[in-house]
């Protein structure tokens, strides 16, 4: 245990969004996200990639508790699937995770993001590795093939979405047209994990920032249009220290829901850091001006 709280007290990440360890214990972590207005979003409720972050914080140290982590292993996120269950306001969140199984590399963990009072906000599986390579160099053959880069680049008006948490992480728009935007992230201390490579938790959160950029950008700023993320999985190829560039793509629009991929790539490089699915639902007045009805969230 001393071991997973060392280590996880040396993740500059975990540190800027306040993340403090409530209970640790073998296969077992709770974490604490205290309540702080710049982790909202425009909407006033907090983003979906802060709850990501958490979430993956909290399955990393849980797999971390049972593994020497003295031993030169190479740690890292392998995949992440989530469900947005509720929206958490101004309110402390707990993250919960659990060990479901451990393998020879693979550790298979269960998390969930509560409130203070026990209201669900979000459900994950998180898909964490721990392999021993015998201090040899492990394999790499990345052929990774993005899709062009937009030409010209087109970048929109800054709008409420670039504020409080996406400020925070300095997220910028590059380009933007019909269902497609292009996102910046540039390379800062308090993004890294406790590693020195941009936190698993951060590309989560361009993932998601940008999947709900692109699903804005098909319909104009109406008063009484709301949306919010109900599910998104993202695979962590690749890890690094390097600016990042998240390109999102609306592939369908089904009524209120819009269905998305993702691609983030190391700047310098162009290696694939993250690959996510999205799946988010954009509801909008009905053409009489009557209002959507309201969610359950």
């Amino acid at each position: 245990m001393e071991q997973a709280s060392a280590r996880f007290a040396r993740d500059p990440f975990a540190r800027s969004l306040g993340v403090e360890i409530s209970q640790l214990e073998r296969d077992r972590a709770t974490l604490v996200l205290p309540y702080r207005a710049e982790l909202l979003n425009a909407g006033g409720v907090l983003n979906g990639g802060a709850s990501a972050s958490l979430l993956l914080m909290a399955g990393t140290l849980a797999a971390w508790s049972g593994v020497d982590l003295d031993a030169g292993r190479h740690v890292g996120c392998v995949d992440v699937a989530l469900q947005y269950l509720t929206a958490a306001t101004e309110e402390d969140v707990v993250a919960q995770a659990q060990v479901l199984r451990r393998g020879r590399d693979l550790a298979f963990l269960d998390v969930e993001l509560r409130s203070r009072v026990g209201t669900p906000i979000c459900r994950g599986l998180v898909t964490y590795r721990m392999p021993d390579y015998g201090g040899r160099a492990p394999r790499l053959r990345a052929r990774h093939v993005p899709r062009p880069v937009p030409s010209p680049l087109v970048p929109p008006v800054h709008d409420r979405l670039f504020r409080g948490y996406v400020a925070k992480l300095g997220i910028e728009p590059l380009h933007q047209e019909p269902g497609r935007v292009r996102l910046s992230m540039p390379l800062a201390p308090e993004r890294l994990d406790e590693g020195g490579r941009v936190h698993a938790g951060a590309l989560a959160s361009i993932v998601d920032i940008s999947a709900v950029a692109a699903s804005w950008s098909l319909v104009g700023r109406r008063q009484g249009a709301r949306g919010s993320t109900i599910a998104m999985q993202v695979s962590f190829p690749g890890a690094v220290a390097d600016g990042v560039v998240a390109d999102a793509h609306v592939h369908q629009r089904a009524e209120e829901l819009l269905f998305s991929t993702v691609h983030v790539t190391a700047a310098s490089s162009g290696q694939l850091l993250a690959l996510g699915q999205v799946s988010y639902r954009l509801l909008e007045p009905w053409p009489d001006g009557t209002p959507p009805p309201r969610e359950n969230r």
